[in-house]
């Protein structure tokens, strides 16, 4: 998928905008549990645009350690797509967009990802937060704990700056545009939160 730099943002604030317009605001937690990719990206920032907190979470997540992240962080909205719909009945009354056409049931709480696209776009909508507000809540694939760390905008700039500075991948790997199934954004967030 190739777009330029303007038709991301129009697709962050499509985004953007229909969270707001469907109650998901500063603070609240969005969850993804979504295979790597553009819109994953997307996604990832509209939700920091609003000021919300999100989870990206490994797609071979089970619905068991599913339904001990929903009870702790309490989430708005959860992104899932096809190979992670058996987890929406873990997740009832909550709001859920599909990424993959076909799988929504009708439900008052659930849309399409074409839909949130369809949105018009909040021209001006200006981020509502501050840097050291929490922008990502990170949980370990270890089975032993449910507990998530927060990462504000601040520690997860400090991260990539000093990763860039050193030459590794790390945080920055995130937001490469290769499709990668084996890649656990998870983990990386786990592994550079564990030195905060």
């Amino acid at each position: 998928m190739e777009f330029t730099y303007e038709d991301a943002w129009m697709r962050v604030l499509c985004i953007a905008t229909w969270m707001q317009q469907n109650g998901v605001g500063k603070g609240d937690k969005v969850l993804t549990v979504l295979r790597h990719s553009p819109d994953l990206h997307l996604i990832t920032l509209a939700t920091a645009h609003i000021g919300a907190v999100i989870s990206v979470l490994s797609p071979q997540l089970r619905a068991e350690g599913f339904q001990s992240i929903v009870q702790e962080s309490d989430p708005s909205c959860i992104f899932l797509g096809k190979t992670t719909r058996h987890l929406k009945q873990v997740a009832e009354n909550i709001l859920t967009v599909w990424l993959d056409a076909g799988v929504n049931s009708g439900g008052w709480e659930e849309a399409d990802f074409s839909e949130v696209m369809e949105t018009r776009p909040a021209w001006g909508m200006r981020f509502p937060g501050k840097s050291e507000d929490p922008a990502f809540l990170v949980f370990s694939n270890a089975a032993s704990t449910s507990r998530g760390v927060l990462l504000s905008h601040d520690n997860v700039r400090s991260m990539m700056c000093q990763n860039a500075a050193a030459g590794t991948g790390g945080i920055l790997s995130i937001f490469d545009s290769g499709d990668r199934e084996s890649h656990h954004t998870t983990e990386v967030f786990a592994t550079l939160s564990a030195g905060i």
